[in-house]
């Protein structure tokens, strides 16, 4: 059902329309253009760039751009970059679609850019990497059943995020798509300073929207308040350090943003159910 192609030079294809997976690893720069159907783009080292619909979008590294059906893609990038191109076929797509929805008509994707986080793609796409690179043998085997998942996961994804945005009563495409990417650039702002004193004052300024809407939408996205968000994050990190580092408990805590150790345990044991100490010594 599924075609897996290779490419280390410029690809050959004059369109990319049918079921398949691409893994794509550039002995040199590349620029070539095709027609495609819906479409993943997900990379693995280095940048690209892609070009379709009047937009231009880099994406980086653990980052991955869904694409509609229909799209003219211009695809540049440079020697050493790794990639994994996910071609869905209409078909599959609608089938995946009208299962979870009940509907006909064919699903729209926002067409911005996500990075890894811990959101059900991005878990998918991390394992489909590893199998691809380690264990060739076991993702030739699985590479129907892990394609089907990835149909359902992205358009799962997508149908949540369109419920969270009927709530808010935004109906517009363009306009969700506008304030979906606010939302992601929030994220990736929390992320990006978990180890700095963040306040939705900052959040909101750096995106350019009030921190009442911020607080809401965000809210209303993801389930968690944007505060709550960077709590996570910081517990995430937290317990991989703890796991991993021979840090003091102190230096865990002021990496991770906790202004102090007092702090840092007691919100740790209320979200984890132990302290950090006991946390350790049991991993």
């Amino acid at each position: 059902m599924v075609k897996l192609e290779e490419v280390i030079d410029i690809p050959k294809f004059s369109n990319q329309l049918e079921n398949k997976v691409l893994y794509s690893n550039h002995s040199d720069d590349i620029s070539i253009s095709y027609d495609s159907t819906y479409t993943l783009k997900y990379v693995i080292e280095g940048v690209k760039h892609y070009s379709f619909n009047n937009q231009n979008i880099e994406v980086s590294k653990n980052q991955y751009l869904i694409l509609n059906n229909n799209s003219r893609i211009t695809t540049n990038a440079k020697r050493g970059t790794k990639g994994l191109s996910f071609f869905l076929s209409p078909k599959l797509i609608n089938e995946v679609y009208s299962y979870h929805t009940n509907t006909k008509p064919q699903p729209e994707f926002l067409e911005v850019i996500q990075k890894q986080t811990n959101n059900n793609v991005s878990l998918l796409l991390e394992k489909i990497t590893h199998l691809y690179e380690k264990d060739s043998i076991t993702f030739k085997h699985q590479i129907d059943h892990l394609f089907i998942r990835l149909s359902e996961t992205i358009i799962q994804e997508q149908i949540n995020i369109d419920h969270k945005f009927s709530a808010l009563k935004i109906i517009k495409h363009n306009t969700k798509k506008e304030l979906f990417q606010r939302v992601s650039l929030a994220k990736e702002y929390l992320n990006d300073n978990i180890s700095n004193t963040v306040s939705l004052e900052k959040i909101s300024s750096n995106i350019g929207i009030s921190k009442y809407y911020l607080h809401r939408l965000f809210t209303e996205i993801n389930g968690i308040t944007p505060l709550e968000y960077l709590t996570y994050i910081r517990l995430e990190k937290a317990k991989n350090r703890l796991r991993y580092s021979k840090s003091s408990i102190f230096e865990i805590a002021i990496e991770c943003g906790f202004d102090n150790i007092s702090y840092f345990s007691n919100t740790f044991k209320k979200h984890i159910g132990s302290s950090p100490t006991q946390y350790r010594n049991n991993v």
